[in-house]
């Protein structure tokens, strides 16, 4: 008998958890399913969020928005911050993720903390 058990972080990244996060946040969200998975297109003001999943797991996130070339991939530990933070902010994380570090955590403060 296989028993899988979850822990906080695998419903964190869960397809479904991040579109309930991403809508609470005013995202509007599209979702296709691509042979490889699920691909979740996050849209809210001038931004573009993309994140492909295979089952539950994120594969690749891309961005998109001012200063940021269409696709500009970010580090998958930065999806969160990055749908949570305000709208005015996302510049800053955004550049922080595209760099390929997580999100520090004086900018995810702020984010969070300004809403």
């Amino acid at each position: 008998m296989n028993i899988h058990l979850t822990t906080k972080d695998d419903d964190l990244m869960h397809p479904h958890a991040l579109s309930s996060r991403a809508r609470r946040h005013g995202w509007n969200i599209q979702s296709t399913r691509p042979p490889t998975g699920l691909l979740l297109t996050l849209c809210r003001d001038a931004w573009r969020l993309e994140v492909s999943f295979t089952d539950r797991a994120p594969q690749h996130a891309t961005i998109s928005g001012p200063g940021f070339a269409n696709g500009t991939a970010v580090n998958l530990r930065s999806i969160n911050a990055l749908v949570r933070c305000d709208p005015n902010r996302i510049g800053r994380l955004a550049e922080s993720a595209a760099e390929g570090g997580p999100p520090t955590r004086r900018h995810a403060r702020e984010a969070s903390s300004r809403r």
